[in-house]
């Protein structure tokens, strides 16, 4: 794990524990929003209530997938921390740097890496 001062580690997996929540109260508040799980829009013979209706769906439905993405990611840095083993990049298995982790809570490569992966 990175030597991360403890009070350092601490708010980072306090931030990690709020943002877990909020994911999570998120897409609870997509699934109540969403008109095809919820049927929240009365059936109407309008035109264009059916496309209104897909088009929130599948909005929606991008939106709760980033959402499930983040909190996987949020999940597995709280285990990592748990396990000791958080702030390793997953190419290298190098420490990731401190101030990256800080911006980042989640990131699971360093800089280099990342950069790397991007191009």
């Amino acid at each position: 794990m990175l030597n991360l001062p403890q009070n350092t580690l601490t708010k980072i997996k306090n931030l990690l524990t709020r943002q877990q929540s909020q994911v999570e109260q998120e897409l609870k508040d997509i699934d109540k929003e969403d008109p095809v799980l919820t049927e929240a829009l009365a059936e109407s013979s309008e035109p264009g209530t059916e496309s209104f209706e897909a088009d929130a769906h599948n909005r929606l439905s991008a939106i709760k997938g980033d959402l499930l993405n983040l909190l996987r990611k949020t999940k597995n840095s709280l285990a990592s921390i748990n396990k000791g083993t958080y702030g390793v990049c997953e190419k290298c298995k190098k420490s990731i740097e401190e101030g990256r982790l800080k911006a980042m809570p989640a990131a699971v490569l360093c800089i280099n890496c990342s950069k790397k992966t991007r191009h």
